[in-house]
Formats: C-alpha cells, structure tokens, sequence
C-alpha cells in the first residue's frame, strides 16, 4: 500500500485544527487551519467523491476528508495506533485509531499558509532564527559575567597586565607596549581555555538536563536530537560544543571570527533551520519543552 507523504492535514477530530502526519501515523502536534495574522481565506476544503459515500461514513461515525471525528471518541482518550496493529487495511479501530493517512493530496487551500512551515521529521515546529538570536543575546550577557568571574578567579594576572598595557598606551612608550603585549598573546591560551570551559560547563549542564539554556527558556524554544524529542544526551552535547574549541587553537583562533559569524547565520538558508553547530551535533533549535526523560 502506498503511504500517504507526510505533512499536514485536516484534524479528523477537530474540523477547525490540522494534524501532522509522520507518514506513519497521526503525531500529537496540532495548528489552526487559518493563520491568525492573515484575513480568512475563500479556499474550501477538498469534497469526497462521493456524497453518498459521505453521507453513509458520517452516520457511521467514521471521519472522512470533510466529516470530522465525533465528539467524545478517538483523539480525546487514546493516542493513534499505526497501520497494522490490530486493524485491518484502510479501516479505522472503534476507539479513533488510525492507521493510514487521509486519502486526499494535501491541507486544505484555507490552510495553505502552514505548508511554509519548517519542522523536525516527527512534525515538531523549528526555532525561527530571530528566536535563536534572542535566546543567543541572553545567555551572552549572563555567560560574559561569569567568564569575567572566572578569569578574576583563576587568572588574576590577565587584568593586571591588560591594566600596564593601557598604562603604557597613554604614556605611548613603544617599547614596553610590545613587550605587554607579548605577555597577553602569552596569557591568551590560557584565558581562552577557562572562558571555554566556563560556557562549555554552562551548556552542558542546561542541555542535558532541560533542553534549555535561560536564553531558550526566555523565547520559548530548546535544543534536542535530529532523530528523537527530549534533553541531549552527553556524547551529542559535546559535539555540538566542538566547533567552538577552534578559538583556542593556535594559529587557527584567529579566523574564528568568521566560523564564529557562519555559524550563527547558517539557520537563515539551512532547510532544517540547523546552525553549523547544530550539523557537527546532530541537534535541531525547536518551538517549546522538551518530554523528560528521553535524551
């Protein structure tokens, strides 16, 4: 049998929503039909075939393309069962189960303002770039405090010598500014090295526990698996933390920079909204929560 593409379609237990379908089987991610900051359009939904048909599938309670789910069954109380598990080819199970996709090509016109909307494989909305940003922009304000807190800690040294170099500028004596500057590139390693460690610390803890930094949880979004919903594990969150350990290394820190700025623009043209670090991670930046206990 032929499976039906994945996408969205008409809720067959609420006429006013759309429901993702996986290609497999219904998902639990819902939207309205009409988009809510564009006028109502004339479009209708596709007719049946056949009246008669339809007529007969809406006295016998089952929905079709046009007859919504009858209040009180299916969706409300039990989660849809895949095709095969109990029920035979092309029917339906009498506790609104489905197990086949809905027999018509798409959403409906009404409802064509959902197809521009990206989402993970299983149907789950993905992360605007301007949310990412947002979420990016608080956790730098938090993340530069602690850094400085860390340095101040364990390289005490670092601002005394960045202090004698700002001396020696408006004194404009030459030779001591070149030898300063040569114990900072000295003390860079080791100062880039703690800063590293301190949002690599604050990372890890965040995605592998909520899925979500403060930045992501102020905006609403969190980070989680390609392949699966829910807190990433440690192996996929240190991966996505690699690309950033190119600011320490010698001779390549330098260029950062712009892999620095390539990775946050990424999302913009990506077709899965991923950054760079997000591809070396296996990770996508999607809309809400994260189910615990399942990273």
């Amino acid at each position: 049998m032929s499976q039906q593409p994945s996408g969205w379609y008409d809720d067959p237990s609420n006429p006013e929503m759309l429901r993702y379908w996986d290609g497999v089987m219904w998902t639990s991610h819902t939207a309205p039909k009409k988009s809510p900051t564009l006028p109502q359009s004339s479009g209708q939904p596709p007719q049946a075939a056949s009246s008669d048909a339809t007529g007969a599938a809406a006295t016998q309670g089952v929905p079709t393309s046009t007859t919504p789910m009858p209040q009180g069954s299916g969706w409300q109380g039990q989660a849809p069962q895949a095709y095969g598990q109990g029920q035979a080819p092309g029917q339906y199970g009498q506790q609104g189960q489905y197990g086949q996709a809905p027999q018509y090509p798409g959403a409906p016109p009404s409802a064509a303002w959902m197809q521009t909307i990206k989402t993970t494989a299983d149907g789950v909305p993905l992360a605007s770039w301007g949310r990412r940003l947002a979420a990016w922009i608080i956790d730098g304000v938090i993340l530069t405090i602690l850094s400085y807190l860390m340095l101040r800690a364990f390289a005490p040294d670092y601002f005394t010598t960045i202090e004698n170099l700002i001396d020696a500028a408006s004194r404009q004596d030459q030779t001591e500014i070149q030898s300063i500057a040569q114990d900072v590139a000295g003390q860079a390693f080791r100062v880039g090295l703690i800063t590293w460690g301190t949002v690599t610390v604050y990372c890890l803890a965040f995605w592998t526990t909520l899925a979500q930094t403060p930045g992501k949880m102020a905006v609403g979004i969190s980070v989680r698996r390609v392949d699966r919903p829910g807190p990433l594990d440690i192996v996929s969150a240190l991966r996505r933390r690699l690309l950033s350990l190119l600011q320490i290394v010698p001779l390549v820190s330098g260029l950062y920079f712009i892999v620095f700025l390539l990775d946050y623009l990424w999302p913009l043209w990506d077709d899965k909204r991923q950054a760079l670090h997000d591809k070396v991670g296996g990770t996508q930046v999607v809309v809400g929560k994260q189910p615990r206990g399942q990273g």
